[in-house]
């Protein structure tokens, strides 16, 4: 099964939470053999003020995660889609065949690890509804993502990311577009469900604040007149 996991910020009920999922289970949502959603919820000794884990917990946390898999996968023939961090602690997710012996998994998991609090249940959830509505993110939060995986790419290439530079995009309605200060770069057809496209460009930064706000602000238009946004290219800039 495919595995592509990626992280992301957003809120959860209210609270500031960091998401980790698994976004290549979503082509195969819901698998209807693993009907059974299966949770554990690992409590932080020292969690930061904002709810989030401290770093110093970090490697018995990714202990602790690793034990879960390899115990909970095995006994009750799971597989994890992600884990939610918030409010002091850490959620993990399992979508299993059975819920049969999961305490039996989870406390042969935390044999080595006794300091720390946890608790887990389960429920019947055919629909995937927990990954699907909760874990997977947003369209925004998609395109944050993306944006991500842009400028790690460019960062390895040595781009200076605070520097001004051209940012292309596509949208459907360029006088909106240019309201907005950009300019039309080109225009152009496709032989596809959207075949009227639109290059436009803009003057900034790309640190990741200024091109999230930027994407959002392309995404909604898009979505506006009901077309759908492309992405963005930059040229490499090093100094």
């Amino acid at each position: 099964m495919a595995e592509n996991w990626k992280p992301y910020i957003c809120n959860v009920n209210g609270n500031l939470a960091s998401i980790f999922l698994n976004l290549d289970l979503c082509n195969v949502a819901p698998i209807l053999s693993k009907p059974w959603l299966l949770w554990i919820w690992v409590y932080f000794q020292t969690p930061r003020p904002d709810g989030l884990s401290d770093s110093r917990e970090a490697p018995i946390l990714y202990k602790i995660e690793d034990a879960l898999e390899d115990s909970v996968v095995e006994v009750c023939h799971a597989i994890p889609c992600g884990r939610i961090t918030t409010q002091g602690r850490r959620e993990f997710y399992f979508y299993g065949e059975t819920k049969k012996n999961l305490r039996q998994a989870v406390e042969a998991a935390f044999n080595n690890v006794e300091e720390y609090r946890f608790d887990f249940g389960d429920r019947k959830d055919p629909e995937w509804e927990q990954y699907l509505n909760v874990l997977y993110p947003s369209d925004e939060d998609l395109q944050r993502i993306a944006n991500i995986d842009l400028l790690d790419a460019l960062k390895k290439r040595g781009d200076v990311l605070t520097v001004v530079r051209e940012v292309r995009s596509r949208a459907l309605f360029k006088d909106a577009a240019i309201s907005l200060g950009f300019k039309v770069i080109k225009e152009s057809k496709f032989d596809r469900e959207f075949p009227f496209g639109i290059t436009i460009g803009r003057s900034q930064s790309i640190v990741q604040p200024t091109i999230d706000q930027t994407v959002i602000e392309l995404l909604h238009l898009a979505q506006r007149f009901d077309g759908e946004y492309d992405g963005w290219e930059t040229p490499v800039i090093t100094q």
